[in-house]
């Protein structure tokens, strides 16, 4: 749940990131629209330009006012920097000192140019948010630690030796007879060297570099010529033995030597594998160059190795790019023409390839604020790796579909023109890019419930052998019960067109109780095989059900024949006192609990019992409501009554169990008047100024009139009591006060 919701929140950036690009780049296309910057702008234009109509204006034109603009304007990076500017002010400033700070500038500069000359023209943006998906932590990793495989790769490539050089001296095996054979070879070829040293042959400068070389080159040359003498192969096995003997020798003996003696040894035993060898002319010549050729390939390697592996100049460059720039419709061609600021006029594919790698989403911005999704024509990855970096395609439309402007000839034929771009590009070379294409499917690439129809379809060409097919081929197809939620039927007598594994609990315990596990149980159909849903007829008042006693109406062409749907609650409770069918409406289904839920909403009725249901209905909803009314009034009446006994038995406990005074009779004349008893009136310190719970209860009742005839018994007057009064008093008495 955390990778999820974590998951969400990255993708809601990347939308919200999205929207903000596009909100930015709306900002600055307006502002290229303002008049006072249009009149500062053709002010500064020669005649020549400002006086051409439109309809002549073709390519030549915007190129020769593209190079009078780069002419007029500069680019100066060195110009102050503005935290908070006002852009209007800037681009001012901009126009008065003829610069431009960067390239976004220069290319605001330039739209401002078109504008004022009236050309309907676009600022072209390349939108760089967030990346879709996070960075793996692999990717992290990697980026961090020094790569191993690129450093084994350096050390293979690098010109191996014969194997013995790497071995100690005490390892070989080699006797004396044979060694000292090679050591008087060895002398033979050095004075043979001497010689034509002093001939007039110079030294190699590098003698490093080129002993390397006359290794390399001799190896190469004992496996490319596999049909050469035998002689020579094995003279050029002994050499390297020889010099790799000699290398034995001196760790043996342990002599420290300089760099410059470990080079002069190597050129020699390069002298004298070049000149001592009994080869033909023919075959020296070509050490000769292959040893060139060698050293210019290790040049190019050092060259690389100072650049710190920079790439080539023609290659495309890393980092950040140039995302804007423009587009303008030439009304003689009909047809929109780019122009990048320093690439020139006419060239669409500099300026994806300047831009800001990958391109993921490009759009325009017209002079009247309406946008418009151009990544089919500027980005080159668009139907392949580009449609995995890009949001869901619903919410971009949806995202867009405000700010698009009214549809045109001019849009619809572009719209064409864009089409055939990607119809007439060729078929992709990888298996990879196949999955998920829009335009083209493979077989390997089909869902578990896609299939192509026809089955004879035509192929459009082969990928390693497999057929590639048109997406127009691949079909969804939907068991017997999915056709249905469609308001579809299968027809009589079709076979099905696949048959895969079912996922319900009820096929899987089916397979399970069956003998062949691994059967493909559910049938699949095309729509092909299918024909519309036709709802049955309600007969003598009865509403045609299923076999679990409703109606499907997944669609509203699904409602049966003489029916109405009534989405009136508790409806079937009508019916039933009166007498008439009605069947609840399934319309789809809910899946929680690891089962799958019906979903009902209304009723199903005839049309005829329409007009009674709804009175009833009507008229049970006003008694339902009288009966709640009556049951909160009898609700309200029970609490209040429970409130009132709870304070009288309150206060006649504190009446008996409270502090006793000196008379009810004296406190029933005192000068205030108390309603009920209340703990805080009690006086801590037992002072008489506060009053009692006796004081107060002596003006209550009905505790006063019983505290009345309490005064009158006292001063001698006895009244006597009926049976009525006692059972009455009783009443109001704990059980374990009654006698």
């Amino acid at each position: 749940m955390m990778n999820r919701y974590k998951k969400d929140v990255w993708i809601d950036t990347h939308k919200v990131h999205l929207m903000c690009l596009l909100a930015s780049g709306m900002f600055r296309n307006r502002l290229c629209s303002e008049p006072d910057l249009l009149a500062i702008t053709l002010s500064l234009l020669p005649t020549r330009y400002s006086n051409v109509e439109k309809g002549c204006i073709n390519l030549s034109y915007l190129s020769l006012l593209l190079k009078w603009f780069r002419q007029t304007f500069t680019l100066n990076p060195s110009l102050p920097y503005e935290e908070c500017p006002d852009p209007q002010a800037l681009l001012e400033r901009r126009l008065a000192s003829l610069s431009a700070r960067n390239h976004q500038e220069l290319t605001h500069l330039f739209l401002l140019i078109l504008r004022s000359l009236q050309l309907f023209c676009r600022l072209v943006l390349s939108l760089q948010p967030i990346p879709l998906k996070p960075p793996s932590a692999k990717g992290k990793a990697a980026g961090t630690s020094p790569p191993k495989k690129s450093q084994e790769m350096s050390k293979s490539s690098s010109p191996k030796v014969s194997p013995g050089t790497k071995r100690p001296a005490e390892g070989r095996n080699i006797k004396g007879g044979k060694k000292a054979k090679r050591k008087e070879k060895k002398e033979e070829e050095e004075e043979e060297e001497e010689k034509s040293v002093s001939s007039g042959g110079q030294k190699p400068k590098n003698s490093k570099r080129r002993s390397v070389a006359s290794k390399v080159s001799y190896k190469e040359e004992s496996n490319s010529d596999g049909d050469g003498d035998e002689e020579e192969e094995r003279l050029s096995e002994e050499e390297f033995q020889a010099t790799s003997e000699e290398d034995s020798e001196d760790s043996e003996r342990g002599v420290k030597s300089t760099k410059g003696k470990k080079t002069k040894r190597k050129s020699e035993a390069k002298g004298k594998n070049s000149k001592g060898s009994v080869a033909p002319k023919r075959k020296s010549g070509g050490g000769k160059k292959q040893i060139k050729d060698e050293e210019e390939e290790e040049d190019d390697e050092e060259e690389g190795i100072v650049n710190n592996g920079t790439k080539k100049s023609g290659e495309k460059k890393e980092g950040p790019g140039v995302d804007e720039w423009l587009e303008v419709y030439l009304e003689k061609t009909s047809s929109w023409v780019c122009v990048h600021v320093e690439k020139g006029v006419g060239m669409p594919h500099l300026c994806s390839q300047n831009a800001t790698a990958p391109v993921t989403y490009v759009v325009s911005v017209d002079g009247d604020g309406f946008l418009k999704d151009l990544g089919r024509k500027y980005d080159p990855t668009w139907m392949t790796s580009s449609r995995k970096r890009r949001i869901d395609d619903e919410w971009w439309k949806e995202t867009l579909e405000p700010f698009l402007g009214p549809e045109d000839e001019r849009d619809i034929k572009e719209e064409k023109e864009l089409q055939n771009k990607l119809l007439n590009k060729p078929l992709p070379i990888s298996i990879g890019e196949y999955k998920n294409h829009p335009l083209y499917a493979l077989k390997r690439h089909l869902l578990k419930y896609e299939a192509i129809y026809p089955p004879t379809a035509t192929t459009l060409g082969y990928c390693r052998g497999e057929p590639v097919y048109s997406r127009d081929c691949v079909h969804t197809l939907h068991s017997r019960d999915t056709w249905l939620k469609e308001a579809r039927t299968v027809r009589l007598g079709e076979e099905p067109y696949k048959m895969v594994k079912g996922f319900s609990n009820r096929s899987r315990k089916a397979r399970m109780m069956a003998e062949l596990k691994e059967e493909n149980d559910l049938p699949l159909f095309g729509e092909w095989q299918t024909e519309e849903y036709q709802p049955p007829i309600a007969v003598d008042g009865k509403v045609p059900r299923n076999d679990y006693g409703n109606v499907y109406l997944f669609k509203p062409c699904m409602l049966p024949v003489g029916c109405v749907h009534l989405q009136l609650p508790n409806l079937h409770r009508v019916a039933r006192k009166l007498n008439l069918d009605a069947a609840p409406a399934v319309t789809g289904f809910d899946f929680h609990g690891g089962y799958s839920h019906a979903v009902t909403d209304g009723y199903i009725v005839c049309e005829e019992h329409e007009e009674v249901l709804r009175a009833a209905w009507v008229e049970e909803q006003e008694l339902q409501k009288q009966k709640e009314k009556e049951k909160k009034e009898k609700r309200a009446i029970s609490n209040w009554t429970l409130l009132v006994k709870g304070l009288l038995i309150r206060e006649r406990l504190k009446q008996r169990y409270g502090k006793k005074t000196h008379g009810l009779g004296t406190l029933a004349h005192g000068d205030d008047a108390g309603g009920f008893s209340s703990d805080e009136d009690l006086v801590e310190d037992g002072s008489n100024g506060s009053k009692t719970a006796s004081e107060t209860l002596a003006m209550s009742w009905p505790q006063n009139r019983q505290a009345e005839e309490d005064g009158g018994s006292g001063s001698g007057l006895k009244k006597k009591t009926t049976k009525r009064e006692k059972r009455g008093q009783q009443q109001h008495l704990f059980p374990f006060e009654k006698v």
